[in-house]
């Protein structure tokens, strides 16, 4: 299974007028965590648009769990894994933890993203088949 993580403080910005952080920006943080992911082992999105010719592997379901709020200058953690793949799915877990001294499990969820290619026939997209290769190292 690949893992990552990175550190962040909370800005201003990201929050809400109580100073807790605005929900859709857990959202962000995870897809920039999960594409961190990917390409901190290897498996950058545009490097397997140019290597596979995919169209990149865009979300199809996404959920998150809020446990704790998470406020103006907190620092936090964000620690990314491979929970599960399939043929033309695979499934990035999230946990955002708070850091100040120890740490505190606040957000958890996860993405279901697609191996997206075109349609031969129609140019949309749609899921396409996993390499072997790429099934293996995501573990």
């Amino acid at each position: 299974m690949i893992e990552s993580e990175w550190l962040h403080t909370v800005e201003w910005g990201e929050c809400d007028p109580a100073g807790i952080v605005f929900y859709p920006n857990f959202y962000r943080w995870f897809d920039s965590s999960a594409h961190y992911l990917m390409k901190s082992h290897g498996l950058g999105q545009t490097e397997m648009i140019a290597r596979y010719a995919i169209v990149g592997f865009p979300l199809i379901e996404t959920h998150a769990k809020y446990i704790r709020p998470v406020k103006w200058e907190d620092e936090v953690k964000v620690k990314s894994s491979i929970e599960a793949n399939s043929r033309k799915t695979f499934t990035v877990k999230h946990r955002i933890f708070r850091v100040n001294g120890t740490e505190e499990l606040c957000v958890e969820g996860h993405e279901v993203r697609i191996w997206a290619v075109k349609d031969k026939d129609t140019g949309l997209m749609k899921a396409g088949q996993l390499p072997d290769e790429i099934v293996e190292r995501l573990g």
